[in-house]
């Protein structure tokens, strides 16, 4: 009885170790098409900024991206504002840029920002803004929504919800 149930716990390790690796295999065998289709999507988008100039996504292309996908009515996303800030200001001569995109209308977005001025750019997405977050991950709806970009264009990470100073870091720091 002993060497059956040993026989079986074996046989169950070995095929969950076959899964693993064939999950692996196909995840890794398709991710250069999501990321090429994600690259594009991002970098193909226009959104307008703060101050009502439209900006290109594509203009920070092989930079170290964190998009932060925020609205102004989420008391999460305006707690982690500062912490975006300080390290677009630590990392802006890294090639790093923090993106700010939001779900809200132009007037509500520039309000905002004559109120609590944040040192990276604003941008007005309105519900464009979600359905990118949605492209990038966010298969959840929820706001903040971050995704750390390589200087590639592929993902390195993504959070959802209120993200933290250090995790960031650690995120950042093998891609410098």
């Amino acid at each position: 009885m002993r060497s059956r149930n040993r026989l079986l716990i074996m046989l169950v390790g070995a095929a969950m170790a076959f899964v693993a690796v064939l999950v692996a295999a196909v995840m890794h065998f398709a991710q250069p098409a999501q990321k090429e289709s994600i690259t594009n999507s991002l970098f193909a988008a226009k959104f307008t900024d703060a101050q009502g100039k439209i900006q290109p996504l594509g203009q920070w292309r092989n930079h170290v991206i964190i998009v932060n996908f925020w609205a102004t009515w989420c008391p999460p996303c305006r707690d982690e504002m500062p912490e975006l800030s300080a390290l677009q200001n630590k990392y802006r001569a890294r090639g790093v840029v923090v993106l700010g995109i939001s779900t809200d209308d132009a007037a509500k977005v520039q309000q905002f920002a004559q109120e609590s001025p944040v040192t990276y750019p604003l941008l007005v997405g309105d519900a464009e803004a979600m359905n990118l977050a949605t492209a990038m991950g966010n298969d959840r709806d929820v706001l903040p929504y971050t995704v750390v970009l390589r200087r590639d264009g592929s993902i390195a990470a993504t959070h959802l919800g209120r993200i933290e100073r250090e995790t960031l870091e650690s995120v950042l720091s093998p891609l410098l």
